[in-house]
């Protein structure tokens, strides 16, 4: 009983703990590669980081192992630092520099037709929402 009991606390802690709201974006892009998971407060973390997202995966990916699955949690970080530029707090942040050259290393990277298309959308969805963006910001 007391075994069960334990194991049923330690499972609630680790709940409480992780449904705590990080704001350090460099350990919110690290959480999302690490377990291919995100949460509504990571995507409004990464709402305001743009290219600056980017450069914290290439920091991140450093020593990582470039899986299907570690590929997927990095278009998740991209689309989601790109899913509308007028929030990004730097400016320069806003055009996809960074971003469009990591998706063409993911690209080199895999074989996997799939894989490769999704990057390929993902590429498509960035530019497609910097243009956006610099089409509201002239108006």
């Amino acid at each position: 009983m007391k075994l069960i009991f334990g194991i049923c606390l330690a499972l609630a802690l680790s709940g409480i703990a992780r449904g705590q709201a990080v704001d350090d974006p460099e350990v919110v892009v690290r959480q999302i590669i690490n377990t291919g998971l995100i949460q509504g407060w990571d995507r409004k973390v990464l709402l305001h980081l743009g290219d600056a997202g980017a450069v914290l995966l290439t920091k991140v990916l450093a020593d990582k192992e470039l899986t299907s699955k570690t590929i997927g949690s990095v278009l998740i970080v991209i689309e989601e630092s790109f899913a509308d530029p007028s929030f990004v707090e730097i400016a320069r942040d806003r055009r996809p520099r960074t971003a469009l050259l990591v998706l063409r290393y993911l690209e080199l990277s895999t074989n996997d037709a799939d894989l490769k298309k999704h990057i390929a959308d993902t590429g498509k969805h960035v530019r497609d929402r910097y243009a956006a963006s610099l089409k509201e910001g002239k108006q």
